[in-house]
């Protein structure tokens, strides 16, 4: 593994996405770094275990199905965030929000079927998957701190996360349309 390699999956990771806005909206509610981290890791980890097992034997149709289930999930979360219906923070859902978040969090699909070498040997997905947990772990930690400075602006960090997860379900939305629309 190259430093190139490592600058290009921490730029993947730290780049604004669904995990991140919830990383952020969570530490502006002062909820439980650690936690969220934690939540973030397994939600990554559960997804690249998954991705590195099919990536043989995956159709092309089934990732345009798993592309839905995040679209959707993502909107739905969002739309939460934004509205009426407002998660709570006082509810301990915010890291099990992370961790589902995650494991559908197109991140690690990008990262697993497309950064990571076709060619890798089964011992090296190992050292693949501890890579993708360090780097997240390390932009997480970034998110946190940014939602941590947005000391009070528990409602402003909420709706912005919120948006922003309708963005990124709309930008997975966007492909399937066209393919629906043919």
């Amino acid at each position: 593994m190259s430093t190139l390699f490592f600058l290009e999956a921490f730029l993947l990771f730290v780049a604004p996405g669904p995990t991140n806005a919830l990383l952020m909206a969570g530490a502006a509610k002062r909820q439980k770094a650690i936690a969220l981290l934690v939540a973030q890791a397994c939600g990554y980890g559960i997804a690249a275990a998954c991705w590195f097992a099919l990536r043989p034997s995956l159709p092309s149709d089934a990732i345009q199905v798993l592309k839905l289930v995040a679209a959707v999930w993502l909107a739905i979360l969002g739309v939460r965030l934004i509205g009426i219906d407002r998660i709570d923070a006082s509810e301990d859902g915010d890291g099990l929000y992370v961790l589902v978040t995650t494991a559908l969090n197109p991140k690690a699909f990008i990262y697993c079927l497309a950064t990571v070498p076709v060619d890798a040997r089964p011992y090296d997905l190992g050292l693949f998957w501890i890579v993708l947990l360090v780097t997240t772990a390390a932009s997480g930690s970034m998110w946190l701190l940014l939602g941590r400075r947005l000391s009070g602006g528990e409602e402003m960090a909420d709706r912005i996360a919120g948006a922003a997860l309708v963005v990124f379900a709309l930008t997975l939305l966007r492909p399937l349309l066209a393919i629906a629309a043919t």
